[in-house]
């Protein structure tokens, strides 16, 4: 029989060892947590500097909360009793578990969807005043200027939404923004809700496991922009889809299942579009314009295509990850197109369009981040 003296002993190492392991891995790194596949950028550790310990005691706790042992692992295993068990979202401020193996971001992308918190009237009358500076700014210039809201997934495919999520609006922000528009002003955005709904029970033009639209989605977004511009530009016309190769396949990842850590038995459809006579717009070196300082995407700040047809137009567009699906179908339709994903800003940027000196500028902007404009405008408190 084993003497009490060596069981308390041996109890009380075996509790020392499993609160002191945690902080020992950190620092030895003896056992490997998984791969961290949250959609989001971790704390950093924080400098200690004994003159300024005031902030560091709670930065060195997110720190310390990104990066215990096995969090990661702790992460997945949460998520997936949650969805396999109970259904329900691990993380409910930040992703909605819809109907159909669909996923949706909470926050400003819902609530652009019920109409929470629309537009106040001052808002919509300062968008009036940019969007109108932009206008006008680019006329001068020799330019048309053109204005396309990317809807959010919700309000498309509404029906996939759980029965909790209604609206307070009849118009969520997008459409609230582009009927202030179509009625005050003479910037008139182009509007592809409707095209949009029309065609959402044909094919998926939105990924269930991530916030963007697939391929085909963008196919018909750029071909509402293509309406929009052929008055002013002839040679600017829609395409058919009965000119392209689609291939689909089966993926398991997207953006907002990597939040839930790739959990639960999800998949989704991609669907890569190619034209029967190839793509000729082709990839050229970027002209080099600065980097926002921060930007997590600093590789596509800039994307730059050209052809060789020196009639055609020239464009920049001014998006964010949005545009990055529809880029290859607009670029066919110019010598000279470049894209700028400004970090969510959506700023006219001055000094690229007097650099490049387009016939058009298109302003590509996701209806949840729609008040970054207002944020970063050019032409509010201007004559």
């Amino acid at each position: 029989m084993q003497h009490p003296v060596f069981r308390s002993i041996g109890i009380s190492l075996a509790f020392i060892i499993i609160i002191a392991f945690p902080l020992l891995n950190n620092t030895f790194k003896w056992v490997s947590d998984i791969k961290n596949e949250e959609n989001r950028k971790l704390a950093s550790e924080p400098a200690f500097d004994i003159a300024h310990l005031d902030a560091y005691p709670v930065a060195f706790e997110k720190y310390y909360n990104d990066y215990f042992t096995f969090r990661s692992l702790f992460v997945k295993y949460y998520s997936s009793i949650n969805l396999s068990l109970f259904n329900i979202s691990p993380i409910p401020n930040e992703v909605l578990i819809g109907n159909d193996g669909w996923l949706f971001l909470a926050g400003n992308e819902i609530d652009s969807y019920t109409g929470l918190n629309n537009f106040r009237q001052t808002e919509l009358d300062s968008f009036k005043v940019e969007l109108e500076y932009r206008k006008n700014y680019l006329m001068k210039r020799g330019c048309k200027y053109y204005f396309l809201i990317a809807p959010v997934k919700a309000n498309i495919y509404t029906d996939k939404l759980p029965k909790t999520k209604y609206k307070f609006q009849k118009n969520g922000w997008g459409e609230q923004l582009i009927e202030y528009l179509n009625n005050t002003s003479t910037a008139k955005p182009i509007n592809i809700y409707s095209l949009l709904r029309q065609q959402k029970d044909n094919e998926a033009l939105y990924y269930q496991l991530d916030n963007h639209w697939t391929q085909l989605g963008a196919f018909y977004a750029a071909n509402e922009v293509f309406e929009s511009m052929h008055a002013d530009f002839p040679s600017i016309t829609k395409n058919n889809l009965s000119d392209y190769y689609i291939k689909k396949s089966e993926i398991k990842n997207g953006n907002i299942i990597q939040m839930l850590s790739n959990v639960g038995d999800y998949t989704d459809t991609h669907f890569e579009l190619n034209p029967k006579s190839g793509f000729t717009a082709k990839n050229v070196a970027p002209y080099g314009y600065p980097v926002i300082k921060g930007f997590a995407y600093p590789w596509d700040y800039e994307v730059d295509k050209e052809k060789a047809d020196t009639r055609l137009p020239k464009i920049v567009i001014i998006s964010d990850s949005y545009g990055t699906a529809i880029f290859p179908f607009i670029a066919e339709k110019f010598r000279r197109s470049v894209k700028i994903f400004d970090a969510w800003q959506y700023k006219l940027n001055e000094d690229i369009i007097e650099n490049e000196k387009p016939d058009i500028v298109l302003t590509i902007v996701l209806e949840a981040n729609l008040r970054n404009m207002l944020l970063y405008s050019s032409g509010l408190g201007k004559k």
